[in-house]
């Protein structure tokens, strides 16, 4: 076997140095950031900016809305939510009239509560008889009759409004009127609901009333704001 010339070869250090200066070159060759910038405005100098002229579609931000705190669930909840309406004042009355019975409750109120009033199951705890008083002076009246039973802690009353059937206009005006007093400030704050008695307690001439219970913590019902007829 015949042994090659090796004279003619490069030397090893001399063949990485050629490697080097190679790689060296070629990376001088190749662009780098400054060489790839020119390049970009060679080629884009020819371009005109697009004018912002308000067409197209505008896109708005969405607002960020605030994280909605958890609701409490149950019947503290139910309670908390119809105190808070009771406050402000929110509360709603269902109401059923005729020209011989009238009734009216609380949104909500069991059903059995509601019928027990109706039926008289209840027994009044005070009563104020309104006959032969103007609007006025039964307005006055009524607003110091059942302030006066609330803060007492009086549940059931009876209002006597009379029937009517001797007045000028021929029908109970002031049993006409009540419905819409006890469902308006200041007594829509303490009244649960409303109803004609029965025979025995003045029957269509008479109305029961039954009182929420009396709560210092229920809010400050200002009274004195609907002294008079003409603040409703």
């Amino acid at each position: 076997m015949r042994l090659k010339d090796l004279r003619h070869l490069p030397k090893i250090e001399d063949t990485n140095r050629f490697s080097e200066q190679s790689q060296f070159e070629s990376r001088e060759q190749a662009p780098g950031e400054d060489s790839a910038e020119e390049l970009f405005h060679q080629a884009m100098q020819d371009v005109e900016p697009l004018k912002n002229r308000g067409s197209g579609r505008q896109i708005v931000p969405k607002k960020q809305e605030a994280p909605s705190s958890s609701k409490p669930q149950g019947r503290d909840a139910e309670s908390r939510q119809y105190l808070h309406d009771l406050i402000e004042g929110k509360v709603e009355f269902e109401i059923e009239f005729t020209s011989e019975f009238v009734q009216g409750n609380v949104k909500g109120l069991d059903p059995r509560i509601f019928r027990q009033l109706k039926s008289g199951h209840y027994s009044p705890q005070g009563h104020l008889d309104l006959h032969g008083f103007t609007a006025e002076i039964a307005w006055q009246q009524l607003i110091e009759f059942v302030k006066t039973s609330y803060l007492s802690g009086k549940r059931c009353l009876l209002l006597i409004p009379g029937r009517g059937k001797n007045s000028p206009q021929g029908r109970g005006v002031l049993r006409e009127q009540l419905q819409q007093w006890l469902t308006r400030d200041p007594l829509k704050r303490v009244v649960l609901a409303f109803s004609t008695a029965q025979p025995e307690h003045g029957g269509a001439g008479a109305l029961y009333i039954l009182l929420r219970k009396y709560k210092k913590s229920r809010g400050k019902i200002f009274w004195e704001r609907f002294q008079n007829l003409a603040d409703l």
